[in-house]
């Protein structure tokens, strides 16, 4: 036993010596600004608390909900509500987080970014009285989850699940066919691109009569988001809400 707890402080001297050894080799820095982050007074090792605190406020709830009322009627309109962190309509040069989380593998950054984002759900959700079984993640493809080693939407998902304390179902909800990006696509073929990919991977008894929380890391026109939610509410979930963390 003497031995073991010798063993465990030997590795945690070393790792706090390797911690800093590496922090002056290659300092942690801002992914917008190039600032040098003190890990002493802030949480996150990829985005300082300046730029953090000056990201755009967020789109209302009635805002985002009217991007999809716009582009697919809002008598189809699966959603009750939508929570975002912050908007990037303005300033497309935001969606950098984005394009780093999904692509460079700034997994932190997303989790980061998730538990602010869960924060703010669970303020408003004891304001509104609103409550969820559940956060579902937008699925990505299997070969493109093996390509980049994880999804995004899934990082956020369970970020937030840690700040309002709720599951996260990865698997509720599949992506049957690998479909191009929608980065670069226009409205119609973002519309098309997502047009029955998305299949139920669990029984419909599962989900009638309850609420969950819809995860994504970005809305821009909401086709994905659109047909997800048309999938779970045509299969018995009672209500359902939008989280992201930026618009676009």
């Amino acid at each position: 036993m003497k031995t073991q707890k010798i063993i465990e402080a030997t590795n945690k001297l070393f790792h706090q010596v390797f911690e800093s050894f590496n922090y002056v080799l290659a300092p942690p820095t801002c992914i917008l600004c190039n600032r040098i982050i003190d890990l002493t007074e802030w949480k996150s090792e990829h985005l300082c608390q300046k730029c953090f605190e000056e990201l755009p406020h967020p789109l209302n709830s009635g805002d985002i909900l009217g991007k999809i009322n716009n582009n697919f009627g809002a008598e189809n309109n699966p959603f009750s509500y939508a929570f975002s962190l912050f908007n990037s309509s303005n300033n497309h040069d935001l969606l950098s987080i984005i394009h780093l989380l999904k692509y460079t593998k700034f997994q932190k950054v997303g989790y980061f970014l998730g538990v602010e984002l869960g924060e703010l759900i669970s303020k408003t959700i004891n304001r509104l009285n609103f409550s969820f079984d559940g956060i579902i993640p937008i699925p990505i493809h299997k070969v493109r989850k093996r390509e980049r080693g994880f999804n995004q939407s899934e990082v956020i998902s369970y970020a937030i699940g840690k700040s309002i304390n709720l599951p996260t179902y990865p698997n509720l909800i599949v992506r049957t066919k690998y479909t191009v990006s929608q980065t670069n696509l226009n409205f119609e073929q973002r519309i098309k691109n997502v047009q029955n990919v998305f299949l139920l991977n669990m029984g419909k008894n599962c989900l009638e009569g309850k609420s969950f929380l819809l995860v994504d890391d970005v809305i821009t026109t909401g086709s994905t988001l659109f047909n997800c939610g048309v999938l779970l509410k045509n299969n018995g979930v009672k209500n359902l809400c939008i989280a992201v963390l930026t618009t676009a």
